[in-house]
């Protein structure tokens, strides 16, 4: 299929393949480093759960080891519900900063932080010194990026994407509309009617558009950028649209299910896939395993923590 809109034309893919095909071989001889760290910003007063299921999904996806950093409030219920990982408090700055960027990986910051003065300080903290690692953006993170007080964290995200750092961001429609407030005003009159589109269509009626604001995001930040939706698209610049329509349900349209996407896609790059992959992948392994729950449990029944249980 070829996606045309009037400057260029790109392929769009559709990807398909089980859970199995899509995630990364193991080797035989490996071991609990050898497939990855994966640090996890994530968490905040009254949402542990969004690093739980962030965190969760990332070791079901393969990931060998995973850091939580979250409030103090936190400790306990996240140590106890999910003791395989190890838990991180404080700021993110000078020797501590450093001793988490030479533990890691791949660091995800974003679900449940709040979008507070702190939080934004922690966060541009956490990019700025994380160094070249791979890294992925959700939910909160978007928000303090596009609305929020931290914008110069767009430029920040930029101009580290020009310098060959691998940046993901997982948006919901609401998120990538946010996302539209830091493009240039020249990019934004383009894309008028596409936003226009998304504010006041929803599903079918809107994905066209949702793409176009997806690639112009993309194009403009230089990142990885996966759209989510009924219909996710996965867009990086110069490289072929990814979309996947064949499979996910309506019981995945509950609160956490993004901090579990987020977590797959971290867990996979934790793995060695690059970003495009990981993303394009990971949608689709979110959705399939969506699948296997709902037909499980029924799709009224369906939590965000199943989702992870069926990653197999």
């Amino acid at each position: 299929m070829i996606w045309d809109n009037g400057d260029n034309m790109r392929n769009i893919t559709h990807i398909t393949g089980s859970i199995r095909e899509l995630l990364p071989e193991r080797r035989p001889d490996g071991y609990k480093g050898t497939f990855g760290k994966v640090f996890i910003y994530s968490g905040s007063y009254g949402s542990a759960g969004c690093a739980l299921l962030a965190g969760r999904a990332a070791y079901r996806t393969g990931a060998g080891m995973v850091k939580i950093s979250s409030p103090e409030c936190n400790r306990v219920i996240i140590q106890t519900a999910l003791p395989e990982a190890l838990y991180d408090t404080g700021a993110f700055e000078g020797y501590r900063m450093e001793m988490i960027r030479r533990w890691s990986d791949v660091f995800l910051a974003g679900p449940g932080i709040g979008t507070d003065k702190d939080a934004e300080e922690q966060l541009r903290a956490l990019i700025t010194g994380s160094g070249e690692m791979p890294l992925v953006l959700d939910a909160d993170a978007i928000t303090i990026m596009s609305i929020g007080g931290g914008k110069d964290i767009a430029d920040i995200i930029k101009q580290q994407a020009s310098e060959g750092r691998q940046i993901i961001l997982t948006p919901h429609r609401g998120e990538l509309l946010s996302l539209t407030h830091i493009l240039p005003s020249g990019i934004r009159e383009e894309i008028s009617e596409e936003i226009s589109d998304v504010v006041y269509k929803s599903g079918a009626d809107s994905d066209s558009s949702r793409l176009e604001i997806a690639l112009a995001v993309s194009e403009y930040l230089g990142c990885t950028v996966a759209a989510k939706g009924a219909v996710t698209y996965t867009v990086t610049p110069g490289r072929e649209i990814i979309c996947s329509d064949d499979c996910g349900n309506s019981g995945m349209g509950t609160a956490g299910s993004g901090d579990v996407l987020a977590g797959i896609i971290a867990g996979l790059l934790a793995q060695g896939l690059d970003a495009h992959t990981a993303a394009s992948r990971g949608v689709r392994i979110h959705a399939l395993a969506g699948d296997r729950a709902a037909a499980a449990k029924c799709e009224h029944a369906l939590m965000a923590g199943d989702i992870p249980e069926y990653i197999y």
